[in-house]
């Protein structure tokens, strides 16, 4: 039977809190398993030094350096408001060194401050449990395991106060562990730290460059910590992020090529007839039933089967979203990307689709002008690139910036947009629980607003149209823009409503909540 490891870590406050952080400042729940990795190297180390942490220590922490990457049982949590708070900003040499000169310091210490940002984590229980699946059904080092977690005194902040304890679980006794799973995800869920081979060797330099930073040449700044991994870790009732893939557009000079976003259904029905063209000619081999022509008309160019029962399974399709560009107020919001959106399950199928897209010349609309040479080029996953993150990051709170176009007419009555709303909600799949709120006008300050045209005295009918291009058969419904608010961060990309297909009703994270 599988054994697991378990390394238990108990906060000890009246109301348990947690404090840590991950990169770039945010929030971090759960602890990270190097987090748990380094409390117990610095509870170990302070029992054994030198010959005793090398004969003793060193070899149990390399052994669990092997483990892999540890199941996390937590308690459930919620992210408090973010404060900020003035604390010492360490440099004292500042105000030492002109008075050691007999000169008078520009600063005294009480004025040389720092402001750090504090956003508190409330848990609903105390005990945050770490499963490291044993290679076989012993656990060679468990005494000296036991007593590094006996030995932890906070984990996180320094006012994380904690007590630990370890020992050995059969499957069924780990599957009884109270709490929420979080476990390793090639998709979705948060980054996480986690240790590897050569961590400990990097934790004993960095400690030797901490005590050796004060040299007769001056300061030496300590170089962080650099062996680890990133694993993105999930809880199971997380929602999966849809499979997508991001194309720049380029002109033939490689230059980036800018089309105004009011006119972004150009570009998703360029792309479109792009794939449909590909797709014909050169169709993936499993269509699950399908002959080629009935996938490229249902699944490609997005026609529906006819004769679709109530009750049946739903219609899916490749979505073609042009991506207006955002980041912060200045941004010109102009389409310079476009990203196909698939189906949950369907990565192949993207894959494939995408592996062609690459390169792949656009033919203009009639009507519509392109730079000579558009084309497509591929942005790879592991590149960085801003307005495709805030299209797919994680976010509690989203925001529309192009509109919703809900599944009907609302009859200006709110009782009837709020029921067309949910409904427009679970047509796309949207199942978390939410609060959601409309408007007329965007959250972005420069996406244009939901209406279709303005009152114009000048104008034919006493009306001008005003904001987004749309398709014909969506003229008539409603729309409106929508804030979301989930319980817990849910991934992009969000695409909600009628024309979601084809770029409206596309979702960007929202700005984090500022301190107060």
């Amino acid at each position: 039977m599988k054994q697991f490891l378990r390394i238990t870590v108990r906060f000890v406050v009246p109301e348990p809190t947690f404090h840590g952080q991950r990169d770039g400042g945010e929030a971090e729940w759960p602890p990270s398993p190097l987090r748990l990795f380094q409390a117990l190297v610095d509870a170990i180390a302070s029992h054994w030094q030198k010959q005793p942490f090398a004969r003793k220590a060193q070899p149990t922490l390399q052994w669990l350096e092997h483990l892999g990457h540890p199941e996390i049982v937590a308690p459930s949590h919620k992210f408090g408001t973010p404060f900020r708070i003035a604390v010492p900003n360490n440099d004292l040499d500042a105000w030492a060194r002109p008075l050691s000169k007999g000169n008078k310091p520009k600063k005294q210490p009480n004025e040389m401050k720092t402001m750090k940002l504090i956003q508190p984590v409330y848990l609903a229980g105390e005990a945050v449990h770490y499963l490291f699946t044993l290679p076989g059904e012993l656990c060679p080092h468990l005494e000296i395991l036991r007593y590094a977690a006996r030995s932890i005194t906070h984990l996180g902040w320094g006012i994380d106060m904690a007590v630990g304890d370890a020992e050995v679980l059969d499957a069924q006794a780990a599957a009884q562990l109270d709490g929420v799973r979080w476990r390793p995800s090639a998709v979705g869920g948060v980054p996480l730290r986690v240790p590897k081979l050569g961590t400990l060797d990097d934790l004993a330099r960095k400690h030797a460059d901490f005590l050796n930073r004060v040299t007769i040449d001056g300061f030496r700044p300590v170089p962080p910590l650099r062996i680890f991994d990133i694993v993105r870790y999930r809880r199971d009732t997380d929602p999966m992020p849809r499979p997508y893939s991001v194309f720049k557009l380029v002109d033939d000079n490689d230059d980036t090529v800018s089309y105004p976003h009011a006119k972004l259904i150009h570009i998703a029905g360029m792309v479109r007839h792009t794939a449909i063209e590909l797709m014909k000619q050169n169709p993936p081999r499993d269509l699950r039933g399908l002959s080629p022509e009935q996938w490229v008309d249902q699944y490609v160019t997005g026609h529906a089967p006819r004769g679709d029962l109530p009750g049946s399974q739903p219609h899916t399709q490749f979505s073609y979203i042009p991506l207006p560009s955002t980041g912060h107020e200045y941004t010109d919001p102009a389409v310079r990307r476009v990203m196909i959106v698939a189906p949950l399950g369907d990565e192949a199928w993207l894959d494939h689709l995408s592996s062609l897209l690459d390169g792949q010349l656009l033919v203009p609309l009639p009507g519509t002008i392109l730079p000579p040479g558009t084309h497509l080029q591929r942005i790879p996953h592991a590149r960085h690139d801003g307005v495709r993150n805030a299209y797919t990051s994680e976010s509690r709170t989203w925001a529309s910036f192009t509109p919703v176009i809900l599944p009907g007419h609302d009859d200006h009555k709110p009782g009837k947009t709020h029921k067309l709303i949910l409904k427009a909600l679970a047509q796309s799949g949207i199942d978390q629980p939410c609060e959601f709120e409309w408007s007329v006008f965007s959250r972005f300050p420069k996406s244009y607003g939901a209406q279709k045209y303005v009152p114009d005295e000048t104008a034919q009918g006493g009306k001008r149209p005003v904001g987004y291009i749309r398709p014909d058969h969506l003229l008539r419904q409603t729309a409106v823009h929508l804030r979301l608010s989930f319980e817990s961060p849910v991934p992009g990309p969000i695409t909600i409503g009628a024309g979601r297909h084809c770029g409206f009703g596309l979702f960007a994270a929202s700005p984090a909540p500022k301190a107060t």
